[in-house]
């Protein structure tokens, strides 16, 4: 399993929602359905995706009646809704099931709670991702660093972290651009450090 993690979380609501832990040793029992791993330098990235998220609120509404509605959204009243949140049937992580269908009824004639439902259910599938990679060895979650529009929803990160019960704030930087820059500055610093050690050999 993993040996060790730092204990930050790092998700986006985009299209489908994604869900990682940076590890540090990656031992393997972690060979799991859905699960991805990539090297980072000296440590890896593990996590799954979800095929719910963003996708699911488009096939409802529009990004104008999303921002109508978020002011009606009440964190502190949960809907109950139960929803399962998919664009259309199959899931990959944290569950792999390509026959799952979305549960996203019953429908409240209401579109304020309909939407906050449909981000309750997206969070309950964030917070199962995790405990899923806390059940192959990730140390508990402490943190989510998130990007992407939702990011700046306060309504949103307040149902994620009532649901996560931990903290959910907005990543300093959510350009991919710019973690593939930090990934090249490392990746140059390793290759100057081996050529240094190799010319004093």
């Amino acid at each position: 399993g993993i040996e060790e993690v730092k204990t930050c979380g790092s998700t986006a609501a985009g299209a489908e929602l994604r869900h990682h832990v940076l590890a540090v040793q990656l031992g393997l029992a972690l060979a799991a359905p859905a699960v991805l791993a990539a090297g980072v330098g000296d440590v890896w990235l593990v996590g799954g995706a979800s095929n719910s998220g963003g996708a699911v609120l488009r096939r409802f509404f529009s990004d104008a009646r999303l921002a109508e509605l978020t002011p009606r959204l009440d964190p502190s009243r949960p809907t109950g809704l139960g929803y399962y949140p998919l664009p259309a049937p199959g899931e990959r992580f944290p569950l792999a099931d390509a026959a799952l269908q979305p549960r996203l009824t019953p429908r409240p004639d209401d579109d304020a709670v309909f939407f906050q439902g449909i981000l309750e259910g997206i969070a309950d599938i964030e917070a199962a991702a995790y405990g899923r990679l806390a059940e192959m060895g990730a140390s508990p979650l402490k943190e989510v660093l998130t990007a992407g529009g939702g990011a700046a929803n306060p309504k949103w990160t307040q149902i994620r972290q009532q649901l996560l019960g931990v903290p959910v704030r907005a990543a300093a930087q959510g350009e991919a651009c710019y973690g593939a820059a930090l990934l090249a500055r490392q990746g140059a610093r390793q290759a100057a450090a081996a050529a240094a050690a190799a010319a004093a050999e």
